[in-house]
């Protein structure tokens, strides 16, 4: 479709909301009731703009119409037109789960940089910078969980969920080092992930704390690991939607 072509579509697409949304203003007012709260000469253009941006939304945004279907396309753009409220809604729940996809991602990277950092501080550094290390991991880790709950892509949540399950095993590794700061951070993800109904998460972290009670660790860890254990078992967290 030519430039020329698909600006007089999106023309035919406005117009045809904008004529919806001046329908659902006469619906209204036929029954004696008001589409908007304002007065006719206000809400007449109101209706026509909003009905225009309602179309312009449901049909490039929301249904990605076929444009070479020129009657649907029409007809669909009225019938947005004359329902703009739920097509704004919809617009703006759409909007949020992109933005709330692209955070997730962001923190994703985040994360993976954090337990290669962790895995690192491991291997070569003091018990003080895996303390450190440890707690940023647990941190950005618990962050991404919450942040996957309002992720609708499953492939996407999936990978972040593969990712947060890697940084809870870099967490594990530094028990040896870091046992306390460790089980702290494994506990803090996996309220996380029982919080974001993330069972296969919330799984592997308890599998985690029972490796660190059966582990060489002091008696003093290897009780807090039980109890938080225990905690995140018998939590009964509303569900992050």
């Amino acid at each position: 479709m030519g430039d020329s072509n698909q600006f007089r579509m999106i023309g035919v697409v406005a117009g045809s909301g904008a004529t919806g949304g001046l329908i659902a203003w006469v619906m209204q007012a036929a029954t004696g009731g008001r589409l908007l709260p304002f007065p006719w000469y206000a809400s007449v253009p109101a209706a026509l703009l909003l009905g225009s941006g309602a179309a312009g939304i449901g049909v490039y945004v929301l249904a990605n119409t076929d444009l070479t279907q020129v009657g649907r396309a029409v007809f669909f753009a009225l019938l947005c037109g004359i329902g703009f409220r739920p097509v704004f809604k919809a617009g703006s729940n759409f909007l949020s789960g992109t933005l709330s996809q692209a955070q997730a991602q962001s923190q994703s990277s985040e994360v993976q940089l954090n337990t290669q950092q962790l895995s690192q501080a491991v291997a070569t550094q003091a018990p003080r910078q895996v303390q450190a290390a440890v707690q940023k991991t647990g941190d950005t880790t618990a962050s991404l969980v919450q942040q996957s709950a309002s992720v609708l892509d499953e492939d996407l949540k999936a990978e972040l969920l593969a990712n947060s399950a890697k940084a809870v095993d870099g967490i594990a590794a530094a028990v040896s080092k870091a046992p306390n700061d460790s089980v702290e951070s494994l506990y803090k993800i996996g309220l996380a992930a029982k919080q974001a109904n993330q069972t296969k998460l919330t799984l592997h972290v308890l599998d985690s704390l029972r490796q660190v009670e059966n582990s060489s660790a002091g008696p003093a860890i290897k009780d807090k690991a039980r109890e938080y254990a225990s905690k995140i078992q018998t939590s009964n967290l509303t569900r992050v939607m």
